[in-house]
């Protein structure tokens, strides 16, 4: 069955929606994104909610790499969290240390289930704060955006607190496909599976047993259904967030696609992003 056009299926949102799709050659410091197409406003400001947490790790595993944080060492104390637990930044990272999802508490052991955490990424901004005495903000604005060209600021939750339009998304997705202020082990770690095939929930998507995640990005590893394109490989990497909005890159078909929309998520957007990648796809095969 031949799929709709992305300027169809964008039409049933009832709401202001934007979208972009691009292609990439294999991650070097010589390769960048090629922009395919782009629908609907490029500059209208959008709340990016949980894809915020794509920039917020990429902040984190910049301050690793600066030797500001230590990876994989326990901490001794989390920053509002009473009970101790060894859990490390890649725990945070991972969404792997039990935290519960909004709360400073742990609900879980560590390493036994995906508890996904909108608190440990807040305690994650929280601790390179404290260690450092720079603002958080400041990292993401000098770590990420300032060398994107992105003129914008962080001004909520590590969590989800990143407003920006299409854009801006499309310069943060470039890298996150062809990294160039990232080590290659650094940024495989992200976007790669950690392997430890933890059972747990996507929410909007139910639950998997393997509920494979990077240090930052959730990863495809054939979870069905899924948010991102029908098909795509294993391999597929990103985040989406409960404003409707996502990032998906495919390393295999060497693909990617950001989406931002005025509404939250809603089961409009869950039946409607499936026919939004597919046609997208066929996109990619005349662009």
């Amino acid at each position: 069955m031949a799929s709709a056009p992305v300027a169809a299926v964008l039409k049933q949102f009832p709401f202001p929606v934007s979208c972009a799709l691009f292609s990439f050659e294999a991650a070097s410091l010589r390769s960048s994104g090629q922009l395919l197409r782009t629908w609907g406003d490029q500059d209208k400001v959008y709340p990016w909610m949980s894809v915020t947490k794509l920039v917020t790790s990429r902040t984190i595993l910049g301050a690793v790499e600066n030797g500001v944080l230590d990876l994989e060492r326990p901490l001794a104390q989390l920053p509002g969290v009473s009970e101790p637990h060894p859990v490390s930044v890649a725990d945070l990272l991972a969404h792997r240390a039990g935290l519960d999802h909004e709360k400073r508490e742990f609900t879980r052991a560590p390493h036994s289930r995906r508890v996904y955490s909108n608190s440990g990424y807040e305690i994650l901004g929280e601790l390179l704060s404290e260690r450092s005495g720079v603002p958080f903000a400041t990292w993401v604005a000098e770590m990420v955006f300032s060398p994107l060209g992105i003129k914008r600021e962080l001004r909520g939750s590590p969590a989800w607190g990143m407003y920006g339009s299409l854009r801006e998304l499309l310069a943060f997705a470039f890298e996150a496909a062809c990294p160039r202020y990232l080590s290659p082990g650094l940024f495989s770690a992200w976007s790669g599976s950690d392997g430890m095939q933890l059972p747990g929930v996507v929410p909007g998507y139910g639950f998997y047993r393997d509920n494979a995640w990077g240090l930052g990005c959730e990863v495809h590893a054939g979870k069905d259904p899924h948010w991102t394109l029908p098909g795509s490989s294993a391999q597929t990497y990103g985040h989406f967030g409960q404003s409707g909005s996502f990032l998906w890159i495919d390393p295999a078909s060497r693909l990617g696609a950001v989406f931002l929309g005025q509404e939250s998520f809603s089961a409009l957007h869950k039946q409607l992003w499936p026919k939004l990648n597919r046609a997208l796809r066929e996109v990619a095969k005349t662009a």
